[in-house]
């Protein structure tokens, strides 16, 4: 991409510091976080709620949080790798809307961490495909920031990767202004399957970049399993508590 050129000479021509805290790394551009800072990222760890790893401050009887507890859901199961903690979400605000697509580098550190830990079953799914942003967001970003991390991930595990195979058909409002139920109902009908690429009897994997009610994520599987994904699964770089 243009951008990431540009941020590759920048790298070159300014000195080597932390993204957040800006201290010296003396890494050779090779890390993009101190040790300090990384460590501020919280990782999602166990016990997780049975359908969309949600960390659980506690056991339940049933295994789900209260966000999943009562909500039929259209995916059949989701993972985050990290919590949506105050450094997270300025990293992931500069990635999405101040163009620092190179900290892809990180995120995906960070999910794959997270996958080998825990083993994510990743060989389970047929392919990989990112949550689509609508034509009009697509071009005022200049990039889609769920397929970075899903081109990355199929790289790096030797997955297919099927960018193309959800469509956005609605230019909706962004969710992050909107409260709990205008989230859901901000969705309905937003997506569409490509005519060229029906998933049929196959097993897919969504990712995206946060999973908060996990309606973005819903509306997508429900898409998919109309036009025949027998398996909806869905990846996140963070999830909120």
């Amino acid at each position: 991409m243009f951008a990431d050129l540009v941020q590759g000479i920048r790298e070159l021509a300014f000195p080597d510091n932390c993204f957040l805290c800006r201290a010296f790394l003396d890494s050779g551009h090779c890390r993009q976080l101190c040790p300090s800072c990384l460590q501020s990222v919280k990782s999602n760890i166990p016990p997780f709620c049975a359908l969309c790893s949600r960390h659980l401050p506690h056991y339940t009887d049933d295994g789900l949080c209260g966000s999943c507890r009562g909500q039929p859901r259209h995916y059949d199961r989701a993972w985050g790798s990290c919590q949506y903690n105050e450094p997270m979400s300025l990293l992931l605000h500069s990635f999405k809307y101040g163009g620092r697509t190179s900290l892809r580098r990180t995120f995906l550190e960070l999910m794959t961490s997270f996958i080998d830990t825990y083993h994510v079953p990743l060989e389970q799914f047929d392919a990989v495909c990112p949550i689509a942003l609508h034509p009009v967001r697509l071009r005022e970003r200049g990039f889609n920031q769920s397929e970075l991390l899903s081109e990355g991930l199929c790289r790096h595990y030797g997955l297919t990767h099927k960018p193309h195979l959800l469509v956005r058909k609605q230019a909706t409002q962004t969710q992050a202004l909107l409260d709990q139920k205008q989230r859901w109902t901000n969705l309905e009908g937003a997506f569409r399957i490509n005519p060229s690429e029906i998933p049929g009897d196959k097993s897919i994997l969504l990712v995206d970049d946060l999973l908060t009610t996990g309606a973005t994520a819903d509306a997508a599987a429900a898409s998919l399993k109309e036009a025949g994904a027998a398996y909806v699964g869905v990846l996140t770089l963070a999830i909120t508590n």
